[in-house]
């Protein structure tokens, strides 16, 4: 069975580390959208997207609202790596700038 939770390290000297779900629909989102407000309170979150397979409109919604919630506060915010179907998601609907995601890093 995929993880349906977000998992959440401790601070590190870089920032807060939120790793996104595999499984990065609905039923996972009330656990991240726990977790990313909890790093609000921190200067830097770092989003860790490799692993996620599947996602829907849902999630890149909460990511997006997260993304200027984080703006308005004055944190910063980066990714650490992004899976293909997350990236493709975004583009498809037209987030992919306003969620910052790194270009794809050629094989």
């Amino acid at each position: 069975m995929a993880n349906k939770k977000a998992s959440m390290k401790e601070p590190a000297a870089d920032g807060q580390l939120v790793e996104l779900p595999q499984d990065c629909r609905m039923a996972a989102l009330p656990a991240l959208q726990t977790q990313l407000l909890a790093t609000l309170k921190q200067p830097r979150c770092i989003l860790a997207a490799a692993e996620v397979a599947r996602v829907d409109t849902t999630a890149l919604q909460l990511l997006v609202a997260y993304r200027r919630e984080a703006a308005a506060a004055g944190r910063e915010i980066h990714w650490q790596g992004v899976s293909e179907t997350l990236r493709e998601a975004a583009a498809l609907l037209g987030l992919a700038q306003v969620l910052e995601l790194p270009a794809p890093i050629p094989a």
